[in-house]
């Protein structure tokens, strides 16, 4: 049946140009990567390969737009997950009313009751199949869907569905926005989800809340909060959570501060999975949190500061954790102890212009985890480094150098990096980086991902072959680690290979 309406889409996306051709827009994008990397497996060195492409293309006529994504992903693993996909929608718009029917990405609010969101650089694709209706009236938004949900996910070197036993869980919503009155923006939404995996008929969740926002010339403050119930997996009973995120922000010339606040206890849904149909804000700017809205509270503050016009000094200071109910609920926002699985980050950065061709960076990092990065309890990562770069006006030359000590419950080791760049505008830039671990000690060696190595060199050399067209050639070795995006994480094997990279915008 669905190949059936694709093929219906398409004659008519080709019929319709033949009469009205000059009214007719396409365009779209391409990103294709390939690799070729080798492991190396009790001794003897095993070579892979990586594939895959990503056309997107829309076509557009009057009100109406037809967009398609066709995937293919395919690599050369022993018991290989190959995943490939099209995806597609229809969409009609024509102001106060919108309608789409097909493959789509959308946030509630915040994030805290939906939060089906798309990062490409990160490899995550959160996206509901199904209706979306949109009205645009008085300065009030309103949608109401319907769809099923995918969880795309990118992890050990192979793309995956994270949700692969939910995907026919039925999400269902209402978004809500008014600003009639000047300055203020008011919201309220429903999440409603129905799962197969419930017990009973009756055991659905809900999620839902509201926003209050105010803007005045240079202030803004915004509020929201959220609600859960459900039904405890396989158990029945009950279950109950809530989310509270406050962000508040000041903007004047040469100042400005930013502060955001969040507690959530159970929220996060499905909180027993590592997969979420909402994703609530994380502090920390590196994109980590503690459990993704089961049991978190913590706060983010940011402060830019520019004495003068060559100088800005940004100033950072963050942290999530679990709760701690030893504590008074104020203490929890800003205090860590040892019972807690926490996240905190502090970083002080100054950027100068001496000359207008020349700039100087200088910064500081600190992050601790507690209980976040297995097997060991406590990490804490200082990392200063510098910046420089200067353009020639045909061409410019940058470096940098930093250094990270990472000290943890068993050992501690340091990591020195240094990368040099040259390049011309709009045509290339070269760049070569070499990174050198003191020593590797016992844990991260029994990380069989990981493994021994404390030498990482690389080369790349990013190509402009056109205005349109831009070819990454990467040569070299990548140490991997942790990486994340609003609140999600995955581990990023090391990489010792070719990594070659097309995109193309059309």
């Amino acid at each position: 049946m669905r190949r059936i309406t694709l093929m219906v889409i398409v004659l008519l996306a080709f019929s319709i140009p033949a009469l009205y051709a000059q009214s007719l827009r396409l365009s779209g994008a391409n990103y294709g990567e390939y690799w070729v990397f080798y492991e190396n497996e009790e001794g003897d060195t095993n070579y892979q390969e990586h594939i895959e492409d990503k056309l997107k293309v829309s076509l557009s006529y009057g009100d109406i737009a037809l967009r398609g994504t066709f995937f293919f992903s395919d690599p050369s693993l022993p018991n290989p997950r190959k995943l490939s996909y099209i995806d597609y929608s229809v969409q009609y718009h024509k102001d106060p009313v919108s309608v789409l029917y097909g493959r789509f990405n959308k946030t509630f609010g915040r994030g805290m009751v939906l939060n089906q969101f798309v990062d490409e650089d990160f490899k995550i694709d959160k996206s509901l199949f199904g209706i979306q209706t949109g009205f645009n009236y008085f300065n009030t938004q309103l949608t109401l869907l319907s769809g099923k949900p995918r969880n795309v996910f990118f992890e050990e070197n192979t793309y995956g569905i994270k949700n692969d036993d939910d995907t026919t869980a039925q999400i269902r919503g209402l978004d809500l926005e008014t600003k009639i009155i000047p300055k203020v923006t008011l919201g309220g939404r429903y999440v409603r989800i129905n799962r197969d995996i419930d017990i009973t008929p009756e055991a659905f969740t809900e999620l839902y809340g509201g926003n209050l926002g105010f803007r005045t010339g240079p202030f803004d403050a915004y509020i929201e909060y959220a609600q859960q119930l459900g039904t405890y997996p396989g158990l029945g009973g009950r279950l109950k959570g809530y989310g509270v995120l406050f962000s508040s922000s000041l903007a004047l010339p040469g100042f400005g501060i930013t502060f955001q606040a969040m507690d959530y206890d159970t929220i996060g849904f499905p909180y027993n999975k590592t997969y979420r149909y909402n994703e609530p804000v994380t502090p920390i700017k590196t994109g980590i949190s503690v459990n993704r809205g089961v049991d978190e509270i913590g706060f983010g503050l940011s402060v830019l500061y520019s004495p003068f016009d060559f100088m800005t000094i940004e100033l950072d200071n963050n942290k999530i954790s679990t709760h701690d109910t030893t504590l008074n609920k104020f203490e929890q926002f800003f205090i860590t102890n040892e019972t807690m699985d926490a996240v905190t980050e502090q970083a002080a950065k100054i950027t100068t212009y001496p000359t207008y061709e020349l700039e100087v960076t200088a910064a500081i990092e600190k992050v601790v985890k507690q209980g976040i990065e297995v097997p060991i309890a406590k990490k804490t990562e200082t990392k200063p480094h510098v910046e420089v770069s200067y353009n020639f006006g045909a061409f410019f030359v940058g470096s940098e150098y930093q250094i990270e000590f990472v000290t943890s419950d068993t050992s501690d080791y340091y990591d020195q990096a240094l990368a040099l760049s040259i390049g011309k505008p709009e045509l290339f830039v070269l760049t070569l980086r070499y990174e050198k671990r003191n020593r590797a000690p016992q844990w991260l060696v029994d990380l069989k991902k990981i493994g021994p190595e404390t030498n990482w060199p690389l080369a790349e050399l990013s190509l402009d072959l056109t205005t349109r067209h831009n070819l990454r050639i990467r040569v070299g070795a990548e140490k991997g680690g942790l990486v994340c995006t609003g609140g999600v994480c995955r581990f990023e094997e090391p990489f010792k290979g070719v990594k070659l990279v097309l995109t193309s915008i059309f």
